[in-house]
């Protein structure tokens, strides 16, 4: 079948055109379009990914050279974690540490990939309901040609064997399939049926392709009831345990970079104690105040929520998304490690972070007035 592809503009535009051009290529199947279709989207985003990975190693070489006094703030602070993280902003601040540009950086790149992920759901669906209603016309073409001279109630078995056999041809033309998936346009799941319903065909079209009236579902189910496969299961749930997989995958792989690049926990003791809370400073908190979520409990979390979220997508959307949402975390993984070795290649030949090592408590805390040497 010649895939078609609807009119549209911005990112679901480009989504229909990247495919069509690979389409055109001729030797390649839908399923595999997808594949490269993926590709050229992780290269069109991986300047973006690199630049965010990129800052983000340079400031935990920052942080690395900082973490003697990281150290002496956790022994300072060990009973009061809002305080601790308040001292170590005001620490990386003086030090140039993160800062703006590196966030607005890291929010783009996540606010990009969002964006791209839930356009490319959206045009892919839709591709997937425009060829649904195509297919359909034309198995409507070869029904109502056969019986535009006969009682279309009343066929012989004779006659009934030759439209079967006719609609069966029409629907192998039509068909769009993937490896042991029938129909890459319904979900990889034995829940699905190779066929749409009519409720399900009129919930995907847009309202001027929906069959309103009794006449045209009953035409729908008739034309349907001839086609061999269309009962049969479409798939067998295997496409969401490898989006889940790929996608746990990528994200360890994630993880063990960012560990690996991680600065150490340990650090050189100083000899003398520098400061400490005085009771004057204790009643000056906010006993109300909740200190921020560790971001190594949110990682860990989103790493075995993010498979049950893929599951989900792989079971209720479509065949041909959850081929790219496979595709997607595969390459990512590519990339994340690839990337990580050319960035600490780079900052090997660049000069290391002028770091001066001067630990002041005015500096640190707003409220060093409060501290013992400070100011009383």
């Amino acid at each position: 079948m010649n895939i078609q592809f609807p009119s549209g503009s911005g990112i679901k535009g480009f989504v229909y055109w990247l495919l069509s051009q690979i389409m055109d290529w001729g030797w390649v199947s839908y399923g595999f379009a997808i594949i490269f279709f993926t590709i050229f989207i992780k290269l069109i985003l991986s300047p973006l990914d690199f630049f965010n990975r990129f800052f983000a190693r340079r400031t935990q070489i920052k942080q690395q050279a900082l973490s003697a006094e990281i150290a002496d703030l956790e022994k300072i602070y060990k009973n009061d974690p809002l305080g601790f993280t308040r001292a170590r902003q005001a620490l990386y601040q003086k030090h140039g540490v993160g800062g703006l540009g590196g966030s607005l950086i890291s929010l783009v790149s996540v606010i990009v990939t969002m964006v791209v992920f839930f356009q490319v759901m959206g045009a892919l669906n839709n591709i997937s309901h425009h060829n649904m209603h195509a297919q359909y016309e034309q198995l409507q073409g070869v029904y109502r040609e056969y019986v535009e001279d006969k009682d279309a109630a009343n066929l012989t078995d004779d006659q009934k064997n030759e439209l079967s056999a006719l609609l069966n041809q029409k629907y192998q033309e039509t068909k769009v399939s993937f490896g042991w998936i029938k129909n890459i346009w319904q979900p990889d799941s034995p829940m699905a049926s190779a066929g749409m319903s009519v409720d399900a065909y009129n919930k995907n079209q847009s309202e001027d392709n929906r069959l309103t009236t009794d006449e045209q579902k009953a035409e729908y189910n008739t034309i349907y009831s001839y086609i061999e496969v269309t009962e049969k299961p479409n798939g067998f749930f295997l496409l969401a345990v490898l989006s889940a997989v790929t996608i746990f995958l990528s994200m360890k792989v994630n993880s063990i970079m960012q560990k690996r690049n991680a600065p150490q926990k340990k650090a050189v003791q100083k000899e003398e104690p520098i400061i400490t809370y005085s009771m004057r400073d204790a009643k000056q908190q906010n006993t109300n105040e909740q200190p921020m979520i560790d971001p190594a409990q949110m990682g860990k979390m989103m790493m075995w929520m993010m498979p049950i979220v893929y599951v989900l997508f792989a079971t209720m959307q479509t065949s041909a998304f959850a081929l790219y949402m496979i595709a997607s975390s595969l390459i990512s993984t590519v990339i994340s490690v690839s990337f990580s070795f050319i960035i600490d290649a780079i900052l090997k030949r660049m000069k290391k972070p002028d770091i001066t090592h001067d630990f002041d408590a005015k500096i640190i805390n707003p409220h060093a007035k409060y501290f013992k040497g400070g100011k009383k």
